[in-house]
C-alpha cells in the first residue's frame, strides 16, 4: 500500500514539475537559494571553525539549481557534491571554487565531480554537518519522498552522521499534506523553498 501510494505521488509531482514556468523559475532559484544560505548561516553548533556542506547538482526536470548558494557557502565553509561509483554506493567529495569545471556524466549522465577530484567527505566528531537535500515531495513533518533509489536513507545511516541537520530543498509546490513513508525513511530538520523556511524537526517521526 504504501509503495503504490509513493508510486502515485512521485507521478503527480514529476508532472508538476516538468510543467514549471521558466519565468517563474529564473527568478525563485534565487530566492530559494537565498533562503537556503541564510538558514545555514544562522544555525549549528557555534563551532567558530567552517561549516560542513553537502550540497547537490540539479539533474531532473525542476530540481533547484544551487549554484548560487554553493558559490556563497564556499566563501567560509568546506562544500560537498554526491559522487557515485560502480558499486552504487554514494559518497561526498569536497570541491573548490573551479567545481564548475570539475564536473563530468556519472550514474544515468547525472553530473558529478570528476574521478580524482576533491578529497572525500568523512564525518568526524564535532563538525557542523548540514545535508542538503532534493525530493519529490516532502510533508510538514519533515517526511520525504525521493526518486526510489534510496541513496540519502542509506548515506544517512552512517556513524557519524546521527547529528547532521538535515534540510529539504523544493518548491512550494512539493509541500504535500502527508508523505507516505517507510520504516527507514529519513525525515528532515528543515524545508526550505522560493517562500522562506519551515523547521519540523520538532515533530518527530
Amino acid at each position: 500500500m504504501v509503495q503504490e501510494s509513493k508510486k502515485s505521488l512521485r507521478r503527480e509531482m514529476k508532472l508538476i514539475l516538468a510543467n514549471l514556468d521558466p519565468r517563474w523559475l529564473s527568478k525563485a532559484h534565487a530566492e530559494a537559494c537565498g533562503y537556503l544560505s541564510e538558514l545555514v548561516k544562522s544555525i549549528g553548533s557555534g563551532n567558530a571553525g567552517p561549516k560542513h556542506i553537502l550540497a547537490w547538482i540539479p539533474f531532473f526536470h525542476g530540481e533547484i539549481d544551487l549554484a548560487g548558494f554553493i558559490g556563497e557557502m564556499l566563501k567560509d565553509n568546506f562544500v560537498y557534491l554526491p559522487r557515485v561509483g560502480l558499486d552504487g554506493r554514494m559518497d561526498f567529495v569536497r570541491i573548490g571554487h573551479d567545481w564548475g569545471a570539475r564536473l563530468a556524466p556519472g550514474f544515468k549522465g547525472i553530473l558529478q565531480p570528476e574521478e580524482g577530484y576533491g578529497e572525500l567527505f568523512v564525518p568526524l566528531q564535532g563538525q557542523d554537518i548540514f545535508v542538503i537535500m532534493p525530493a519529490l515531495a516532502f510533508d510538514s513533518r519533515g517526511r520525504r519522498l525521493g526518486r526510489g533509489a534510496g541513496y540519502y536513507d542509506r548515506f544517512l545511516s552512517a556513524p557519524g552522521l546521527e547529528r547532521a541537520i538535515k534540510i529539504g530543498v523544493c518548491w512550494s509546490v512539493q509541500v504535500v499534506p502527508t508523505v507516505p513513508t517507510d520504516h527507514h525513511d529519513v525525515t528532515m530538520d528543515w524545508i526550505c523553498y522560493e517562500r522562506g523556511v519551515l523547521k519540523v524537526n520538532e515533530y518527530g517521526q
